[in-house]
């Protein structure tokens, strides 16, 4: 009698498997059907993305991706690379697998291939589109969004007993970097993830995280006081001394300007403080 799965896996999903398969037929390694190079430079090749072209036509070059992937898994998929010790168990402690894909046609597209690829070999995937993660919308708000995905998984998986993995190795470093800290503030999570050139996946136990709520709702007030198109905000008011790191920031970054010691808050320094006021307040509900 087999025993019971204890695991759930929360993958961020890139677009490694297409830039791949784009690789594969650029080099003539393989054949393509025709038009499929087209369609997976429109998809995968950033001085060609066409969207609007990917999300039209991708479909009918799936299945030719889908095959790529069947004869050489870890090479042609970062996310499925670092899962080996996973997949070579054949998935039996699973229970739970959830691709988190962008919000976009490629970042879809990559998502389906692997939940083909998974659910072939008996793991239970899912995919789940997080809302307006790398969409032309802008960054904030998918971040946002990531959070709370991140956040609502890994809580669900823990409450029902799950032991909570996260498959850092896909996806924008950046929004890597906020799911890592998302899922040690919500539960208990290992992290795992492995570079394309090493041999072998580096498990990451992360330190839960529990931030002070009352400090948290203090500063998501003060950064909403400061998120008003066209004001002045004075780095050396005594009203922004918690979050005056993070109007430096964003000033020595090139996001807002800084003159004459006050922070200019344009439209985009507002959605940026907005969000961050956003992600605070989420946290602080957990709390």
């Amino acid at each position: 009698m087999a025993s019971p799965a204890t695991s759930c896996h929360l993958v961020l999903v890139g677009t490694s498997l297409l830039r791949n398969a784009l690789a594969a037929v650029r080099s003539g390694r393989v054949s393509a059907p025709p038009g499929c190079g087209e369609v997976l430079a429109a998809c995968a090749d950033p001085a060609r993305l066409d969207r609007g072209r990917c999300g039209r036509e991708i479909d009918r070059c799936l299945g030719f991706v889908g095959r790529l992937v069947e004869e050489d898994p870890y090479r042609m998929s970062a996310e499925l690379n670092a899962m080996d010790w996973v997949l070579e168990s054949g998935c039996g402690d699973v229970a739970r697998l959830v691709l988190l894909a962008s919000d976009t046609p490629e970042g879809l597209a990559a998502a389906r291939v692997l939940e083909g690829y998974l659910s072939s070999r008996g793991c239970p995937a899912r995919v789940r589109v997080v809302r307006g993660l790398g969409s032309s919308e802008g960054f904030w708000p998918g971040l946002l969004e990531l959070v709370k995905v991140i956040a609502e998984e890994a809580r669900a998986a823990y409450a029902d007993g799950y032991f909570v993995y996260l498959n850092a190795t896909g996806g924008f470093k950046p929004e890597s970097g906020m799911a890592l800290l998302a899922a040690s503030a919500a539960a208990p999570v290992a992290a795992y993830y492995k570079h394309e050139a090493m041999r072998e996946t580096v498990m990451l136990p992360l330190l839960p995280v529990r931030p002070d709520g009352g400090r948290l709702r203090a500063m998501t007030s003060k950064l909403l006081l400061a998120a008003k198109p066209g004001a002045r905000v004075e780095l050396d008011d005594p009203a922004y001394e918690d979050i005056r790191w993070l109007l430096i920031f964003l000033a020595r970054s090139g996001v807002a300007q800084l003159r004459d010691g006050a922070l200019l808050v344009d439209e985009r320094v507002a959605e940026a403080l907005s969000t961050i006021a956003r992600i605070y307040e989420v946290v602080a509900g957990w709390l």
